[in-house]
């Protein structure tokens, strides 16, 4: 089995692509027709800007070989930590709430201090970015709140770029209150950093943790493959998912980069058989 053929009944858990803030490679039609030539069996497509549900509505309309999902992330644009907003979105059928991106505490911490490098700048400073800790450092009641609405849709509950320390805390309490679909967003990358202990810990909690390709291109963050082949390794591939975080226009479209992700993971030495786990299973018994 050669990596293209991993990409049939695939899923894609992050796919960026316009209309959006950030200019992307291809639109969502453009990427969901690609996708279902691919063989692919599903797409999530994530937005910092805008709730994805009506652009999957109609990607699922005009390519129903391909099954496309929408989700919510909790930046500024909706409010933040929303339980308006989410209740909606969930009711309109969401499929994914991820936490603040853009706009969280701890991504633009990282920026400032120069970590990071981004297609565009935060929209809020240090002082009031978001965070899922109330001033005590328990978790804010808006928090709960969101969170006994996932559990209730029997939703996917995904960290964004809280720091580790947070999602940790935040999946406790996530699994505590029923939610039983929840991935980490990119552990490795320098939004997150988390170490193998937190990963560790993430797994324990009953969380999956989703390795994108994006991560690792050079016009990114060129995280080493060697270090995600690790990560999978330490954890278990039963508990990690390989995804693109890609659409941006100087990165290839996201089919061709699964397929050179998928294809530098095997020569880390990873079997077939496991990222075909990663890709395909894994994905499925997350959204399906």
């Amino acid at each position: 089995m050669a990596p293209r053929d991993l990409l049939a009944g695939a899923f894609d858990t992050h796919v960026h692509a316009s209309p959006d803030v950030v200019p992307r490679r291809l639109d969502f039609l453009e990427a969901a027709a690609l996708a279902e030539a691919s063989g692919m069996a599903g797409l999530v497509f994530k937005d910092v800007s805008a709730c994805t549900i009506d652009r999957a509505h109609a990607a699922n309309m005009a390519y129903p070989g391909v099954t496309s999902y929408g989700g919510l992330v909790l930046d500024g644009p909706v409010g933040g930590l929303n339980p308006s907003a989410v209740e909606t979105a969930l009711r309109r059928g969401a499929k994914v709430v991820w936490m603040p991106v853009v706009d969280a505490r701890n991504m633009i911490e990282r920026y400032e201090t120069g970590g990071l490098r981004l297609p565009i700048p935060p929209r809020r400073s240090q002082a009031d970015g978001l965070t899922v800790f109330d001033m005590s450092g328990g978790i804010l009641g808006e928090v709960k709140e969101i969170v006994r609405l996932i559990a209730e849709s029997d939703a996917v509950l995904a960290t964004g770029h809280l720091a580790a320390r947070e999602s940790i805390a935040l999946l406790r309490l996530a699994r505590d209150m029923g939610v039983r679909r929840m991935l980490v967003t990119h552990p490795l990358s320098r939004m997150v950093a988390a170490t193998l202990a937190e990963q560790t810990a993430m797994v324990e909690i009953g969380a999956m943790l989703e390795h994108c390709a994006g991560q690792s291109t050079s016009r990114l963050e060129g995280l080493p493959v060697s270090s995600v082949a690790k990560s999978i390794d330490a954890v278990g591939f039963e508990h990690c998912i390989i995804a693109g975080d890609l659409g941006q226009t100087f990165n290839p479209p996201f089919v061709e980069g699964l397929r050179s992700f998928l294809g530098e993971l095997e020569h880390q030495g990873l079997p077939r058989g496991v990222l075909a786990s990663m890709v395909q299973s894994n994905p499925r018994r997350l959204l399906e």
